[in-house]
């Protein structure tokens, strides 16, 4: 089982990370988008549990690592780029039966591959950075257009304030770019118990049969999330 993670993740949290699994791909990439994003692999990544879709010109090194460890991949339809919608087009979200996502943004490839899940359009664009599923069923978000959107389709969440998840050139981050899953265990870049709500989130995830591991010490960071593969 390899990991991917934000290059600039704090030093302790990969090296922790490192204990999980057989090797890290310290993700980063320059001059395709912006700096607060530049190393979240949730931007030019997208993963579900049949498929792992990358943008076109996702870092060469990326691609190397990939074909080096026999991980199988699709390359989407259109790049990452600047704007918003080209920075957002990778970041969207699915489980077993649902496809999150602000509805026409994602690239066409995930929208293919999504056509027999439920689509629930949502207003925010980065939407990978911004929720995490349970069990493809208990929902967590950070982000209230996504929680009025998981209310209205009688989905179960826990809302989680972001105000003191910590990223780069931001005032916040948001609760998806912190965490990740492997098996029955739920990780997160930092240590949710030293946030506000973070007993509360803490309970939610063990109530559903998970284990929490914190990676760090300190506040969570919002790196673009933690992606698992083999």
């Amino acid at each position: 089982m390899y990991a991917i993670v934000d290059q600039r993740c704090p030093e302790v949290v990969k090296k922790n990370l490192g204990r999980y699994v057989d090797d890290i791909f310290e993700f980063s990439s320059e001059k395709i988008t912006y700096n607060s994003i530049s190393c979240h692999p949730d931007i030019f990544m997208y993963q579900d549990l049949k498929k792992l879709i990358i943008a076109p010109n996702s870092p060469k090194n990326l691609i190397d690592f990939l074909d080096k460890k026999k991980i199988s991949y699709d390359l989407g339809i259109k790049n990452v780029g600047e704007s918003l919608e080209e920075s957002a087009r990778y970041n969207c979200y699915s489980t077993k039966d649902y496809f999150f996502c602000n509805r026409g943004k994602p690239d066409k490839s995930i929208q293919i591959h999504c056509l027999k899940k439920q689509l629930i359009h949502v207003p925010q664009s980065y939407v990978r950075c911004s929720m995490f599923s349970l069990n493809n069923q208990k929902m967590i978000t950070s982000d209230f257009g996504i929680a009025k959107a998981l209310e209205n389709n009688k989905i179960d969440y826990f809302y989680f304030d972001p105000t003191e998840i910590e990223i780069i050139d931001h005032k916040y981050g948001f609760i998806g770019g912190t965490m990740g899953e492997l098996n029955e265990q739920v990780y997160f870049l930092g240590n949710v118990l030293k946030h506000k709500e973070g007993k509360e989130l803490h309970r939610f995830i063990t109530s559903n049969q998970k284990e929490v591991i914190c990676l760090g010490n300190d506040y969570l960071y919002d790196g673009g999330g933690l992606f698992f593969v083999e």
